[in-house]
């Protein structure tokens, strides 16, 4: 009966929306297109009503119709403009104005007749099978925004393994035993079950990182070759540079170019999720029996899989089968994610027993699976705790049984109970091959560019998309996978259970496509919005150009389409919103780019393009402009009618062997640069006098980040003066012209307070006093800077997190006696002339310290073996003095003895681990 009285109540809603938007259509006056927009509002907050979105199938398709009218109506909104733009630009004449216009509504007229015939249709349909009544749907208990709370800063795949602390500690056995023949241990279990998290655990252990010369992790998947997961060996263990590797390298070739390099380093190699045993053959020459205790972990959902490694002696085969948690594990699992500020994990806060008997029939329905407890957890962690709420949780998970779902309930509950604002951007993840991780700023950026973000007082666009991806986060539906050093989230992507409901709703809603791969060819139904390729071939994008309503593309990957292909598709897809051609063999933009073009977000990154052409300043939509990897150097005068842009990126850096002082080439600005008041980063500007950019910059005082190179002594005081504008800046990089140019940043007045870091490259006749004031500043790195010991003690009071001093210091002794209290990571880098360096009592919560290129630093820095926080070393090219004495054996060993992570790179780029 209940589900009778949902199916009616969300068809009235249908009805009403309908009658309310068609009656909206009717009225809209020709040009006016406010009303539009009202319309576009409208329509999405009524369809986020769970009444309708969870309602019974036919609500659901006749949901679908709804949104794919709003879509015709947002699409016929942007021909509109684009066509106005058009007829701006081109009409010479009154009398053609005036056929335009009249060309234009009559299209328009059209358009709005068969909208509101599909709206009659449906209204007919809807009336025949419901019997109207004055009953409200029930209130939604689900909204959500996210507060200022601490959120847990850890990712699914790093959440402690809990249940499973046996298999732990025998796997870490395994791999830090000291046998020398190569041994592959194998996980195994089904989906969801946590094998990533197990392995991970280990795999992240300094301790056990510190036992091998050489790393990697392996995504693989069903679908992977041998080519590719090769490629990918290469990139991670080559730590220094990677060798330039062909788009169509044999995969036996990049086998022996792997083997050889291992032959001689210990190396741990993960191979997570692996489908298939094909791959064994190329394997079996890169990753060898060197003799010297290297192993391979193997997860699989296949039984069996690792066995299948015949080039390894029966002796050196291990496999763990990862079982379902028990229910006590199960419960700590799931209140550590519902209540993620709790410190006692096993009561339910308040400790109320009617409360915690609903966790455990709740948690009862996840049935030991490790994925589906934390997505639970995420989704309960947004809710109030009480027995009302939870116990709506449970019912909906029983109802929603009986639909009979291909995915797990849980799953399907997690999504459908995300806000509306929220499923677009998740559902953004289908764009992305499963191997790939997201970046956190491109992902910004592309979901401010497609309209998911909603203004909202007192936030930039920016920081509310950073709030949503933090919902998404502390949900469990995303997880983090690497984060910066200084503690903020750089890429993320989703488990692939939770993949494939983002495949199923994107197909079902015509929202995208998973990325089409290779020389794979199908046929694109019209309506889909968004698509993403990789290694695309000309085949394919013709195809793709039939879809003739795209509004995103990504072109991933290495690829074969012509420039001229590609040069064309820009012109025939004028509405396009998202055009990503990073890697793609284009070398320019057609020269008169087409008018009305309503791209807002476009990406050259490590094109071969060196010039915009004049045509750029049409795009007055854009709101991301890439070119970072390009050969741009100048930047038309077009680019100052860009009043939307929000992000230009426009630089390079020089990749030769020996980097020479100034390796960071940017982009000189036109004249007019200060319009662009929209700015949140701009990077790297080449500082000039002639055409007013450092005054310029004063202008932008919205600006979040901004690079800049090439100052001279006199700049010092006109930049220091727009510095002291940019209230919001969190990211301030500066460079001198040449190693002789004193930096003058001495006066900033007031000093951006939000500061978070700080890259100074240049001498500095004194350390600017402003510094000091920074309470936020988290960063803060100096190369070329010529300190002095008194200003290394005046540094000690900062409240860094990383420090770096890179040729920036010129004494011989380099002494910090106290301070730096929440230093983590100190990185000392070419300092030619120092001989001696002791600790003190500073940085005692430091984890992480390099050292690199001192060659007259011949013992490990005095005051080492207080730093009990120490967790990694790393020393590249020191001198073989300093690297015996803190072998075993050697006078400096017991110093660094409680350093589980000791590794060694030499000027030949060879690695070693220091065992102690």
């Amino acid at each position: 009966m209940s589900s009778e009285i949902a199916e009616h109540s969300s068809q009235e809603k249908l009805i009403a929306v309908l009658a309310n938007e068609q009656e909206t259509l009717r009225r809209i006056p020709w040009g006016n297109t406010g009303k539009v927009m009202e319309l576009l509002k409208s329509v999405s907050a009524e369809l986020s009503d769970p009444g309708i979105a969870n309602g019974a199938s036919d609500a659901k398709k006749w949901v679908q119709q709804v949104t794919e009218i709003r879509r015709d109506v947002e699409d016929m909104l942007d021909e509109s403009r684009s066509s106005s733009s058009s007829r701006t630009v081109l009409s010479t004449t009154l009398l053609e104005s005036m056929f335009g216009v009249l060309r234009s509504r009559r299209r328009m007229a059209k358009q709005v007749k068969n909208i509101n015939s599909r709206i009659d249709a449906m209204k007919l349909r809807l009336s025949l099978l419901v019997n109207l009544d004055d009953r409200e749907s029930p209130a939604n208990s689900t909204r959500y925004r996210i507060d200022d709370r601490q959120l847990d800063t850890l990712s699914f795949e790093e959440v402690e393994a809990l249940g499973v602390d046996s298999y732990r500690k025998e796997i870490r056995v395994r791999l830090l035993d000291k046998a020398p023949e190569l041994k592959v241990i194998s996980v195994v279990g089904i989906a969801g079950i946590g094998k990533t998290t197990l392995v991970r655990s280990v795999y992240n252990e300094p301790t056990v990182r510190g036992r091998f010369s050489c790393h990697a992790w392996i995504t693989c998947g069903a679908a992977s070759s041998a080519a590719d997961l090769l490629k990918r060996i290469v990139l991670q263990v080559f730590l220094e540079r990677p060798p330039e590797l062909p788009a169509s390298a044999d995969p036996m070739e990049l086998a022996a170019m792997v083997g050889r390099y291992l032959r001689d380093k210990p190396y741990l190699v993960v191979l997570d999720d692996i489908w298939s045993s094909d791959v064994w053959d190329h394997l079996s020459v890169a990753l060898a029996d060197n003799g010297l205790g290297s192993r391979i972990i193997v997860s699989s959902r296949v039984l069996g899989i690792g066995s299948q490694c015949w080039w390894v002696s029966a002796k050196s085969r291990e496999t763990f089968t990862h079982r379902l948690l028990e229910p006590e594990d199960s419960l700590r699992l799931f209140l550590r994610k519902a209540f993620p500020s709790t410190e006692t994990m096993m009561l339910c806060p308040p400790a109320d027993p009617e409360l915690k008997m609903i966790a455990l029939k709740i948690v009862r329905e996840c049935h030991g699976l490790p994925l589906l407890l934390v997505t639970l957890g995420g989704l309960m962690s947004t809710k109030e705790p009480s027995v009302r709420v939870w116990n709506d949780v449970l019912d909906q998970m029983h109802k929603t049984k009986d639909l009979q779902l291909t995915l797990p309930v849980v799953l399907w509950l997690a999504y459908n109970d995300l806000p509306s604002r929220l499923k677009a951007c998740f559902l953004y993840f289908v764009l992305f091959p499963r191997t790939y991780c997201a970046k956190r700023t491109a992902l910004i950026r592309l979901w401010i560019a497609e309209g998911f973000i909603n203004k909202e007082d007192g936030k930039t666009l920016e920081e509310t998309a950073e709030e949503y991806l933090m919902e998404l986060i502390q949900r469990n539906l995303v997880h983090v996978t690497e984060y910066y050093d200084y503690g903020k989230v750089k890429s993320c992507g989703v488990h692939d259970m939770l993949r494939e409901i983002i495949i199923l709703k994107s197909e079902e809603e015509n929202f995208g496509t998973p990325p089409i791969t290779g020389d794979v060819t199908k046929l694109l139904g019209a309506n889909v919005r968004r698509l993403s390729t990789v290694d695309a071939k000309e085949d394919l994008f013709h195809d793709i150009i039939k879809a003739t309503n795209v509004r995103t593309l990504f072109m991933l990957g290495a690829n074969s389409v012509s420039a001229s292909s590609l040069l064309a598709f820009i012109s025939e897809f004028k509405l396009l919103r998202v055009l990503d051609l990073e890697g793609a063999p284009v070398d320019r933009l057609p020269e008169e780019l087409p008018d009305g073009l309503y791209l807002r977000y476009l990406s050259l990154r490590n094109t071969r393009v060196s010039d915009l052409p004049k045509s750029v300043k049409k795009l007055t939509h854009l709101q991301t402009l890439d070119l970072k990897g390009t050969d741009v150097s100048n930047l038309p005068s077009g680019i100052t009618k860009l009043e939307n842009i929000r992000h230009l990126l426009a630089y390079r850096y020089y990749t030769g062997r020996h980097p020479p002082y100034y390796y960071a080439l940017g982009v000189t600005l036109p004249q007019g640069i200060g319009l662009l008041t929209k700015l949140q980063k701009l990077t790297y500007v080449e500082a000039t006098r002639h055409n007013g950019t450092l005054v310029e910059l004063g202008k932008l005082t919205q600006l979040k980040r901004l690079g800049i190179v090439k100052l001279k002594t006199g700049d010092g005081p006109c930049l220091c003066s727009s510095i002291a504008k940019m209230a919001e800046l969190l990211s301030l990089s500066a460079a001198s012209i040449s190693i002789d140019e004193p930096l003058d940043l001495s006066v900033i007045d007031p000093a951006p307070q939000r500061l978070e870091r700080l890259y100074l490259r240049g001498h500095l006749l004194n350390l600017p006093g402003w510094i000091f004031s920074l309470r936020s500043l988290a960063r803060i790195r100096f190369r070329w800077s010529r300190l002095s010991q008194e200003s290394i003690k005046e540094l000690q009071s900062l409240p860094v997190i990383e420090l770096a001093l890179i040729q920036a210091y010129d004494g011989t002794t380099l002494h910090f006696t106290e301070g730096f209290n929440r230093l983590q990571i100190l990185e000392i880098d070419h300092l030619t002339n120092l001989e001696h360096m002791s600790l003190g009592a500073a940085m005692r919560n430091i984890q992480k310290m390099s050292i690199r290129s001192c060659e007259k630093l011949s013992t490990i820095p005095d005051g080492v073996e207080g730093l009990k926080s120490l967790k990694e070393i790393h020393l590249f090219a020191m001198p073989e003095v300093l690297v015996s004495s803190i072998k075993e054996g050697g006078p400096n060993q017991e110093k660094v003895q409680h350093v589980p992570f000791i590794r060694v790179y030499n000027e030949h780029r060879d690695i070693s681990s220091i065992n102690l």
